[in-house]
């Protein structure tokens, strides 16, 4: 039988382990998500190419962004992956990504939910003659990238 000291003891141990744990998870998180954005955000100070591709029309009758070329266009299944080059830098994420969704609407499209960090990142989720999700993030300086993934 154990003494009430030996079960406090071990109690603490378990408590300091776990708060050890929750430490080490947290800054782990932390450094994966710090560095993973950074990268992601640097691409807007990297020099885009001299010129963009010649692009294709998109599919299902998806409204192109304002000022958008399409970069391509390709079926994985079932689902239809477009990525347009859209004028812009960091803070025009969340716009852009509002703008498209407007566009998006005027075609039919109900938006169902959204996401966003700011400077990194913005995406939405879609319904309606398609199912999808639209993603805004940085491609290059001055360019962002718009993808468009939809089922068919």
């Amino acid at each position: 039988m154990s003494s009430p000291t030996r079960t406090s003891r071990r109690l603490l141990q378990l408590l300091a382990g776990l708060v050890v744990l929750a430490v080490l998870a947290a800054v782990g998180f932390y450094v994966f998500e710090r560095f993973e954005r950074s990268e992601i955000a640097a691409k807007a100070e990297v020099a885009c190419p001299s010129a963009p591709p010649a692009g294709t029309a998109l599919p299902l009758d998806l409204p192109l962004p304002q000022g958008g070329t399409v970069r391509s266009v390709a079926e994985q299944g079932r689902t239809s992956v477009s990525l347009i080059d859209v004028p812009g830098g960091l803070d025009d994420i969340v716009r852009v990504r509002d703008a498209v969704v407007s566009d998006l609407q005027g075609a039919g499209y109900e938006l169902v939910d959204t996401d966003q960090e700011p400077g990194y990142e913005a995406e939405a989720e879609v319904a309606g003659p398609h199912d999808g999700t639209l993603r805004v993030k940085p491609l290059c300086e001055g360019v962002l990238e718009v993808r468009y993934a939809v089922q068919q």
